[in-house]
């Protein structure tokens, strides 16, 4: 029995030992890999937050903002400086908003643009690998053990699985364009994506389906943000986001009902309506929520007509300009 003891742990140890070796080995991997992927752009927005000294508009949300904003014509628009913080909804509502806590200082506006339904919590091993690359971000969410273990088990497993898997690269003359258009440099300084703009839309849109009403924990969340936002003479504004023509059609009911709790029940302004930012699908790119070029404008366009109408708006960004120029 003590010999079975004795092997037992020593098997035991060298898987550990193995588990160990090939997840520090794929960790060092993935830090060098990650430089310039999609989610280290985050660095880049931190940065050009820093080097606004004054009032200054942050568009907040996920990846309909990032595919969908020209934040250089509502700079030249409105004549304050502008950053586009919205990168990818599978942050979950905690991370974006906590983010965006970090990011305001005293005399900002802020514009919520969140994807329908998102949950708070988000995907833990996107917010993990998010902290590798940018490590303020662990700030941002709360460790979690369990599911580190479990999400370095299967980053482990898939690692091992493909050193067995023979794979075949292609030449680089047949990389197409769009391959760039999930990297850090897909974007440019103001945080807009633009590397996808020229690319062939996708007639198959990703994440199409039939929305479930309920009540979105969210509102909650975002009163709780404005609490702080407050605190802070921060001012923030709730956006509706893009969507497209087919989906909306076929999720009318449930948007309604979604849209009704919102301007019943949030603690700031909604700009606009469900229906204002609706477009034909042929003006998305590959999702639901990423604009193609043509859409982006488009959505532009709209957007700083909304924001020109909208009267608190514009008290507040007079009183911004205001405080720019006497600094």
């Amino acid at each position: 029995m003590r010999k079975f003891l004795v092997h037992a742990i020593g098997f035991f140890l060298l898987v550990g030992a193995l588990y160990a070796i090939v997840s520090l080995g794929l960790d060092s991997k993935n830090k060098v890999d990650q430089s310039n992927s999609y989610m280290a752009v985050m660095i880049d927005k931190h940065k050009r937050v820093q080097e606004i000294k004054g009032p200054k508009i942050m568009f907040v949300g996920g990846s309909n903002l990032a595919f969908g904003l020209n934040s250089e014509e509502v700079e030249n628009a409105f004549s304050i400086p502008v950053v586009n913080m919205g990168l990818h909804a599978g942050l979950g509502i905690d991370f974006i908003l906590n983010e965006a806590a970090a990011c305001m200082k005293s005399g900002d506006v802020v514009f919520l643009s969140i994807e329908y339904q998102l949950d708070n919590e988000g995907n833990y091993e996107l917010k993990k690998n998010t902290s590798s690359v940018f490590t303020e971000s662990k700030k941002y969410y709360e460790y979690d053990i369990k599911k580190e273990i479990i999400s370095n088990l299967d980053r482990t497993r898939n690692h091992v699985k493909s050193l067995f898997t023979i794979t075949h690269k292609a030449p680089k003359k047949f990389v197409k364009k769009e391959s760039i258009a999930y990297t850090r440099a897909a974007f440019n300084k103001f945080g807009d994506h633009i590397g996808h703009i020229g690319n062939p839309t996708r007639t198959a849109l990703a994440d199409r389906g039939i929305m479930n009403y309920y009540k979105w924990p969210a509102i909650e969340q975002i009163n709780e943000f404005q609490e702080k936002a407050k605190s802070k003479n921060v001012h923030v504004f709730f956006l509706f986001p893009n969507y497209p023509e087919s989906e909306y059609k076929k999720n009318r009911e449930v948007i309604g009902k979604f849209a009704s709790d919102l301007t019943t029940q949030l603690h700031i302004d909604v700009v606009n309506t469900a229906n204002d930012l609706i477009y034909p699908d042929s003006l998305f790119y590959d999702t639901v929520y990423h604009l193609s070029g043509q859409g982006r404008q488009l959505r532009t366009k709209k957007l700083i007509e909304l924001l020109e109408k909208n009267e608190k708006v514009q008290q507040v960004f007079a009183h911004m300009r205001n405080k720019t120029f006497s600094q």
